[in-house]
């Protein structure tokens, strides 16, 4: 590509001095345990050809901040083929659309609309700016904006880019991003990362006008997540008006099913099983938000479990578990089954199927979940191993999660009952 020198506002290249940056911190990285170091091309003497485009001195100031010398920018850009070749009118233009694209984004997210989420998606599948690298970093973050919301699995490039390109970002894409890795950490469980994160981009969208709607709901399931009831109930009640008021049904199931969870906790079942029920209505009339109806029958049945209600327990496990279609989620229901089975003294036969059909799921599953199954495997396999794999694999991984406390207790009557 013929290299044009465009003049740059100080604003430019700041952004323009991160991108440089990390591409070459990273691919300077990848060669590492392949290159000596004195002939890695992306050391900062060898960038800068020892001093043939710059003094490595210049670089580090045009990564952390800014130098006056455009052409700079252009030969170290080159090098990276990465380009900034564009007025100041054509990127302003590109921002403009990636701003409308983002904020139908904002808006499929707050109302779970997948198919929205989708066309966008296919909209932007191969938009791509090789002119403009900055446009072209804004559009890769609302690309994995969309495969959080469609619940696709990230790739190491989607999480370098979260993570190393989050303070990049500016203006309402500072709220994207850091809603991004707060989502990314609360589905870790990282609950602590992940609440800084959303509160921080509960921040940046009141500033943007973006509805409260969006990262209400994150915030709530933090709370939940960490047994924060002082501060999800309140706002659960308060986000339930506000779904109502704005026809947002899909949220407003998430919230049923978190006060149904915390009635429940206080032993007022009947309000419980109310909200129980507004959540499972919400989703039979809705083909969308079928994926959901795993998390409300599975969610029931551990808090009876919790509760001690095993017949119960086992009835919505069995349920959750016939429609679970997310393979990373069957080992910890067919765990949860087989714990049921078991404090319930079913035939060894019929804990033996369940256990057959929790085979066919261990390359989906968590270590934790995983470890879990083994202990049966080794008891249902009458190996003596299984009491000491328990005492020195389960037990240790259990104590420190105070989630799990009766799952622990179950463990210890098993094993001395």
């Amino acid at each position: 590509m013929d290299i044009r020198e465009y003049s740059f506002s100080d604003e430019i290249k700041k952004q323009l001095g991160y991108i440089i940056r990390e591409n070459r911190k990273s691919r300077l990285n990848n060669l590492k345990n392949s290159t000596l170091i004195e002939n890695n091309p992306y050391t900062k003497e060898n960038f800068c050809e020892n001093n043939l485009i710059c003094h490595y001195h210049t670089l580090t100031k045009l990564e952390n901040d800014v130098v006056k010398d455009d052409s700079i920018y252009h030969l170290l850009l080159k090098k990276l083929d990465l380009y900034f070749q564009v007025t100041q009118e054509e990127h302003e233009n590109n921002i403009a659309y990636i701003d409308s694209i983002a904020k139908k984004l904002l808006y499929a997210g707050e109302y779970i609309d997948d198919d929205l989420a989708k066309t966008i998606k296919d909209e932007i599948e191969h938009v791509y700016y090789n002119k403009d690298v900055i446009a072209e970093y804004n559009i890769k973050l609302l690309k994995v904006f969309i495969k959080l919301q469609l619940v696709l699995k990230l790739d190491d490039d989607d999480l370098s880019l979260l993570i190393n390109y989050r303070d990049f970002y500016q203006g309402l894409y500072q709220g994207i991003v850091t809603h991004c890795l707060g989502v990314y950490y609360l589905n870790k469980l990282q609950t602590e990362k992940a609440k800084k994160c959303f509160l921080l981009a509960k921040d940046v969208y009141e500033k943007h006008n973006i509805s409260k709607g969006l990262i209400s709901s994150y915030l709530i399931a933090v709370y939940v997540y960490t047994n924060n009831y002082y501060e999800s109930v309140p706002l659960c009640n308060k986000m339930e008006l506000f779904y109502i008021e704005t026809k947002n049904y899909k949220r407003l199931m998430h919230v049923y099913n978190y006060l149904s969870d915390y009635y429940f906790l206080i032993n007022a079942l009947d309000v419980a099983r109310d909200y129980f029920n507004k959540a499972l209505k919400i989703i039979d009339n809705d083909e969308s938000l079928e994926r959901y109806k795993y998390s409300i029958y599975y969610n029931w049945g551990f808090r009876c479990f919790k509760d001690n209600r095993f017949e119960e327990a086992l009835e919505y496990l069995l349920t959750a578990n016939e429609v679970c279609k997310a393979n990373n989620y069957k080992l910890q229901t067919i765990n949860m089954i087989l714990i049921m089975m078991t404090k319930l003294r079913y035939p060894v036969n019929e804990i033996k199927k369940i256990y057959l059909e929790g085979e066919k799921y261990i390359e989906f599953s968590n270590d934790s979940n995983l470890s879990i199954f083994k202990y049966f495997r080794f008891k249902l396999k009458n190996s003596k191993y299984y009491r000491k794999y328990a005492i020195d694999k389960i037990l240790p991984m259990l104590r420190d999660d105070r989630s799990k406390m009766e799952i622990l207790l179950f463990f210890y009557e098993d094993l001395y009952k």
